[in-house]
């Protein structure tokens, strides 16, 4: 049993008084950007009526403007062309498509006003059935227009990248750029969100910051919509809601966990192996990628961390993927993360692009045995980036791919060792991989929950029959750390304590950022 938390006990009282209350009825990969010479863009038809804004009502009283594009009276452009056409699409759109690459277009707000320091949030997403399957495009918003002159961030449902572009009357540049793994596919909506205050600017996707940028030059102007194709032939876009709120600070995000060693490959100075056999070779490929090419079935090769420091409680994360161009069009491969090694001994989480199955491996001096294994259908094809990421601590390995929790194996063996890298030809001819980064962090705890119940009792054991010594309340967090064989009950730290109990598992009563299935099964 744990000692109980004096907060615990006043958050008792004060849920015993509210439950008196109740009882007596009283009481949440690179892309070009084309320049303007090369990229057509259409603006808005003068003509084009402007009305005041009714398709939802505006009650918030620091919302500015706000638009769910269901009432065509809220005098957006409707215009079509010989390449692009734009206008409402009922019963709760506002569409923009684009029938050629490299072309762009972008819409402004109907009654032109200048906006400074504001938040801009929008809602949108790409229709499949009205895209073109090849190709590359993007779309997102526009702000501090006047004239040529404005700012847009933009994302690419196929590359997973973000923008930050700046337009003048002679190019368009891109002042950021990054990838986001949380970028949905094409049909699922993304929110996109502007912070601008000053020179300052702050870039949120599906509430995650992802980006900041300070450019004084624009200081107000239009805010509207943005669309693009690169080299996509066709692209059909649904803009759902736009919001323009005053300026609001983003929120402190919590600081990342030390990091124990990080390389982008960027600098061959960073002295990972460069070596050329008969059928393989690895090195640096410049200007920002480690390479690895088999060229025969039935190998495997592994390259670890230059310094070949030991780690044992830590996070490690991968960025990679396949080119496509110099790997055999049949036959299958794998590739991934090793780590804990010590000579032949060495654990490894790998991921096939062409089966979408993924393995926990273990090396021995003896064998090379499958630890587990599973079928992730996010993992993407070739020529687009993965991010694999082990959270492995004491003999309790927790393994992700693009964010999303997809395994979990408990193995004492291998306490200890070297982190590196690992690429495995299976029946495939050959197989050229990029290692895009590779991050080395202190352990982090692989699920959270909330806690979502009024009252939710801390129990010495996994059922009613133990005793509740302590409590917590909505909004507290904690972390799982295992469950019963029914998963009915989970075992829970308390954050920012060392305290431990019981829980009840229920929709209800917690929200967790992951498959508590996946966690080890304990005894009371």
């Amino acid at each position: 049993m744990i000692n109980q938390h004096n907060n615990f006990l006043s958050k008792w009282a004060i849920f015993t008084l509210i439950f008196i209350l109740t009882v007596t009825g009283c009481g949440a990969g690179n892309v070009i950007v084309p320049t303007p010479s090369l990229v057509p863009e259409a603006s808005p038809s003068p003509e084009a009526v402007e009305a005041t804004p009714t398709s939802e009502p505006v009650s918030q009283e620091n919302v500015l403007y706000q638009d769910d594009f269901s009432n065509p009276a809220t005098g957006w452009t409707e215009e079509k062309f010989d390449n692009y056409f734009i206008g409402y699409h009922e019963p709760e759109y506002y569409h923009v498509e684009i029938t050629g690459p490299n072309y762009k277009t972008t819409v402004f707000e109907p009654e032109k006003r200048s906006f400074g320091d504001v938040t801009i949030e929008a809602k949108i997403f790409t229709v499949s059935a009205k895209t073109a399957p090849e190709g590359d495009f993007n779309y997102g918003t526009v702000f501090r227009r006047s004239g040529d002159q404005y700012y847009a961030f933009t994302i690419s449902p196929r590359t997973k990248k973000w923008y930050l572009l700046k337009s003048s009357s002679n190019a368009l540049t891109v002042l950021q750029e990054g990838t986001e793994e949380s970028i949905h596919d094409l049909d699922a909506e993304d929110v996109l969100r502007v912070d601008a205050q000053g020179s300052d600017f702050f870039l949120h996707i599906n509430d995650r910051l992802v980006g900041e940028f300070n450019d004084p030059d624009y200081a107000t102007g239009e805010v509207g919509l943005y669309v693009q194709t690169i080299d996509s032939p066709g692209a059909h876009i649904h803009f759902d809601t736009l919001t323009i709120r005053d300026f609001e600070a983003p929120q402190p995000t919590q600081p990342d966990l030390a990091i124990l060693y990080q390389d982008d490959f960027a600098n061959p100075a960073t002295q990972w192996a460069e070596k050329k056999f008969d059928n393989y070779f690895i090195g640096y490929h410049e200007p920002e990628y480690y390479h690895v090419e088999i060229t025969s079935p039935n190998y495997k090769t592994t390259v670890f961390e230059p310094e070949k420091r030991s780690f044992g409680d830590a996070t490690v994360e991968l960025k990679v993927f396949t080119v496509s161009a110099k790997t055999s069009a049949d036959g299958d491969f794998n590739y991934g993360a090793a780590f804990r090694r010590s000579g032949d001994q060495y654990y490894a989480f790998t991921i096939s692009p062409r089966t979408k199955k993924w393995t926990v491996l273990k090396s021995s001096s003896t064998a090379l045995t499958v630890l587990k294994e599973g079928i992730e259908e996010s993992i993407h094809d070739l020529d687009a980036e993965d991010i694999l990421r082990v959270d492995a601590q004491g003999s309790d390995f927790f393994f992700y791919i693009n964010d999303k929790l997809v395994g979990q194996v408990s193995d004492s063996d291998y306490a200890a060792g070297e982190v590196g890298l690992y690429a495995q030809t299976i029946d495939s001819p050959g197989a050229h991989i990029h290692f895009d980064n590779i991050k080395i962090q202190e352990f982090k705890a692989s699920l959270s929950c909330d806690v979502k119940a009024l009252m939710l009792n801390v129990r010495s054991g996994p059922s009613t029959s133990f005793s509740s010594f302590a409590f917590l309340s909505s909004g507290d967090k904690v972390e799982p750390l295992g469950r019963t064989s029914d998963a009915t009950w989970i075992r829970i730290r308390v954050e920012g304590s060392e305290n431990e109990g019981w829980v009840s598992n229920s929709d209800e009563f917690l929200a967790c950022d992951g498959d508590i299935d996946l966690l080890p099964v304990l005894n009371p």
